[in-house]
């Protein structure tokens, strides 16, 4: 009995593959997005964004009211998410970021992976300045699905591409802000 639901189970697995890559899928193509997609030059991850945590392969964040808590990499990660304004530390680097939202517009600046950083992010452009590299992305898909070139590219490479799920775009200012600068 066991064998025989198995092998039905593989089946519809089977099955529901084959739809999905035939483009018969449609139930599965609404769905909300959950991840925070980044494709690099030399580099692509997913970062699945649940209710309580933000995780990938070497991202594991608990999302605290208030609060982002974990690693990335081999940092620790504490920080503070409070009235425009991200502090707190990655590693035993301080954190002191400003957030602003005016209208559809996310702007941050201040220190951040012990650095300057800049952030704007709006339905047509995501143009972030972190870790030495400017990205410099138009919208493809408004709001959802950013393209374009870093400065620490070489012009031959393919463009860059990051896509936000919807849990991100309910997330705070201050939690899209760190997120996304953690992400990139």
């Amino acid at each position: 009995m066991k064998r025989g639901a198995g092998s039905l189970r593989r089946g519809v697995l089977g099955l529901g593959v084959l739809a999905g890559l035939a483009g018969l899928g449609g139930a599965v193509a609404a769905e909300p997005r959950e991840a925070i997609s980044v494709r690099l030059p030399m580099a692509g991850y997913d970062l699945l964004m649940r209710e309580g945590d933000v995780t990938g392969l070497a991202f594991q964040l608990s999302r605290l009211p208030g609060e982002l808590r974990g690693r990335v990499g081999d940092v620790t990660v504490a920080l503070r998410l409070k009235d425009g304004q991200v502090k707190g530390t990655l590693g035993s680097s301080p954190v002191n970021l400003d957030v602003k939202k005016e209208g559809d517009v996310l702007n941050a600046k201040g220190g951040f992976w012990g650095r300057p950083v800049t952030l704007k992010l709006s339905p047509q452009e995501l143009t972030v300045y972190v870790r030495d590299c400017t990205y410099r992305l138009k919208a493809t898909e408004p709001g959802r699905t950013y393209e374009g070139r870093r400065s620490c590219d070489a012009s031959l490479r393919p463009p860059s591409v990051v896509s936000l799920p919807d849990m991100f775009l309910a997330a705070s200012p201050e939690e899209q802000a760190s997120l996304l600068l953690l992400a990139l």
